[in-house]
């Protein structure tokens, strides 16, 4: 049934969201799909538990007052030109990487173009569940309050002397912004 229809991300979402009884409201869907996005790019290889304290630090940052009010806001926080945002400028780095922010479900070459990317699917299902159940409060706040993170695998960011860590949750370390 998968590999003869086609979905998009937003529209597999839109479906998650119906069936687990959140309003489809266009501002509804657009904060989702801007948690589900962080989600996937920040946390795909982690399990629920890492993906939802990726998705608290977006609520903490929402609710911080040098942050934007708004998950979208904070997810698509950049430094921009002329309308862009500008490379390796971001809060978070897949959102300016220079690569398409839309999960690919199906393979665009030959031999398999067209066919269904499993992984892919069922990693984004997970995103959009943990941000759905995050959003509505299903779960507690890991984190303890943390503002930023990082992958210790991937980097040492200058600032991540600056804050104090609160926990340490599969490959990310999460601090919480004291000032």
């Amino acid at each position: 049934m998968l590999e003869s229809t086609y979905l998009t991300a937003k529209t597999m979402m839109m479906t998650m969201m119906l069936s687990s009884g959140v309003e489809l409201t266009e501002q509804n869907v657009e904060q989702t799909y801007c948690m589900s996005l962080n989600i996937y790019y920040e946390a795909r290889g982690e399990g629920w538990k890492g993906k939802a304290a990726v998705a608290h630090v977006v609520k903490n940052r929402v609710k911080h007052p040098k942050y934007p009010n708004t998950i979208c806001g904070v997810v698509l926080e950049a430094k921009l030109w002329k309308g862009n945002p500008i490379r390796e400028m971001c809060q978070f780095a897949w959102y300016c990487d220079g690569k398409t922010d839309n999960p690919q479900m199906r393979y665009k070459a030959e031999p398999r173009k067209g066919e269904a990317i499993k992984p892919n699917i069922t990693d984004w299902e997970h995103s959009v569940e943990t941000a759905i159940q995050v959003m509505d409060g299903w779960s507690r706040d890991v984190t303890k309050g943390a503002t930023h993170y990082y992958n210790y695998n991937i980097s040492t960011p200058s600032w991540s002397t600056v804050y104090p860590e609160s926990a340490v949750i599969g490959n990310h370390r999460f601090l919480i912004r004291n000032d």
